[in-house]
């Protein structure tokens, strides 16, 4: 396994705490206007993104490193996109601690999505977002 390969948890119904309008800013935010709109959107669709947003704000967190060394060398903080940044903060009070490899307590109150892993996330699986706007079944 190597630094970029990032494995999406799957979310059964139950675990699903996103709306659909959620889902359609999130999968907007990795895959951009290639989105149908939100009442579109599939139950899995919805785990879908979910899981996508997990894993930013997760693998963000283990890349926190970078952030010091970005700050003190260029002086500039690493992008998070703004309309999601609301969305995260109620995504990580509500979503279940075990669910999170990296991001902890004190992180749940300013989450941030690096442009470093949401280009990572968005390169890994627009060919299975690709697929699914053909038509095809959500596999990942």
């Amino acid at each position: 396994m190597t630094e970029t390969d990032i494995f999406l948890r799957h979310f059964t119904p139950s675990e699903i705490i996103i709306t659909a309008d959620d889902a359609n800013t999130i999968l907007r935010f990795f895959f951009g206007s290639n989105v149908p709109d939100a009442e579109q959107l599939t139950q899995a669709d919805i785990a879908f993104a979910q899981a996508l947003f997990l894993e930013a704000i997760d693998k963000s967190y283990a890349m926190g490193y970078v952030h010091i060394i970005y700050d003190a060398f260029y002086m500039k903080i690493p992008g998070s996109f703004d309309s999601v940044k609301d969305m995260a903060k109620e995504f990580m009070k509500k979503a279940a601690k075990h669910w999170f490899d990296h991001a902890t307590g004190k992180d749940r109150e300013k989450p941030e999505i690096y442009a470093a892993i949401r280009g990572q996330i968005a390169a890994n699986f627009r060919s299975v977002w690709q697929l699914r706007m053909q038509g095809d079944d959500l596999t990942y």
